[in-house]
């Protein structure tokens, strides 16, 4: 799950056009940070820091329950 919105920050960000460097100054982070974000690649960051990636982006974070996935679901993940 954490891949998903890994990569969906990665997509809004290039369909604003903006930066790394942009969209860190704008939520208080470097750009290295938003880099690691992008990628999957951190050990540290604090899911308040991932919400307030995705509000600028135009996005909220939030739990929805889906219960287990279907077969078809299963093997579209393959």
């Amino acid at each position: 799950m954490i891949d998903e919105i890994c990569i969906n920050i990665h997509k809004l960000r290039r369909q604003k056009k903006w930066s790394q460097a942009y969209l860190g100054q704008l939520v208080g982070l470097d750009r290295t940070t938003i880099g690691l974000i992008e990628r999957g690649d951190f050990n540290d960051i604090g899911i308040r820091k991932i919400e307030r990636i995705l509000n600028v982006l135009g996005k909220d974070l939030s739990l929805v329950n889906y219960g287990l996935p279907t077969l078809d679901q299963l093997q579209e993940n393959e």
